[in-house]
């Protein structure tokens, strides 16, 4: 029986994959901060937890992310090394660690964020693999962001619409997304791969179907603007099509229509 530890297991995407996992009916181990303080833990520290748990599998979705700072707080070079520690507490064992798509054609420019997962990725080895995250909604989602945000207003009766409404993203239920995860924890395959739906509706598309979930069509403003952010992110799920299997994501609409549900 395939036994995962999974790390950040009471965040919003880790506690999903925790979920998923009890329901396909796999041994998790979760230990909070408490047990597991990854940023405290030496590595011969950490390598003996690890070694007294016994986990054939290591799904590493903890990191910082306060969303008002993540991509840049000093505190991503932290989680990098306490990221670079577990993989070698984790050396034997299948390792999936999350990335994101903000790796995707990484300058100098690009947010500390983003390089610091980089970077983690270059340094694996071994039996690995990596899942470039995209936008994630869902269950627990925070306060603030732009979906819970947008439902939110809708659900009080307010006209809203997004400040770049021509921007194009791939927003993967998390639900959907832990799915993946999982199936990439378990499948042969190393090396990075983009996890999301392979589609990209515009945000005032986005909205548009978030007002019709609640039953108010009219609340949703539009525009096209893009404000000369890059107007496409995108998952190419083809490499997760060809090693793992069918995706098997829920359009906006239909998610959007869940959380509700």
């Amino acid at each position: 029986m395939s036994r995962f530890l999974v790390t950040g297991g009471s965040g919003f995407i880790g506690s999903a994959i925790v979920r998923r996992l009890i329901a396909d009916g796999y041994e998790v181990v979760a230990p909070g901060r408490a047990e597991l303080d990854l940023i405290e833990m030496g590595a011969d520290q950490l390598a003996g937890f690890v070694a007294d748990l016994g986990p054939t599998h290591c799904i590493h979705a903890a990191w910082y992310t306060n969303h008002a700072d993540y991509l840049t707080h000093e505190f991503n070079r932290d989680w990098f090394a306490a990221s670079q520690r577990l993989a070698r507490a984790c050396r034997g064992l299948r390792f999936v660690g999350l990335g994101t798509c903000l790796e995707h054609g990484l300058d100098p420019g690009g947010t500390l964020y983003a390089h610091c997962k980089a970077d983690l990725l270059e340094g694996l080895s071994g039996d690995f693999a990596w899942a470039r995250v995209f936008f994630v909604y869902g269950p627990g989602d925070r306060a603030g962001r732009l979906i819970p945000q947008m439902m939110e207003q809708f659900a009080r009766g307010e006209r809203a619409g997004p400040t770049y409404g021509g921007l194009r993203r791939d927003y993967v239920h998390v639900d959907d997304l832990a799915g993946q995860i999982v199936r990439l924890a378990l499948a042969d395959i190393h090396g990075p791969m983009d996890v999301g739906t392979g589609d990209a509706p515009s945000l005032s598309e986005i909205f548009a179907a978030g007002a019709a979930a609640l039953g108010r069509p009219e609340l949703a403003q539009a525009n096209d603007e893009t404000g000369g952010q890059p107007p496409l992110i995108q998952a190419n799920m083809m490499r997760f099509r060809s090693f793992v299997g069918d995706p098997q994501a829920r359009d906006i609409a239909t998610g959007l229509r869940d959380l509700i549900g």
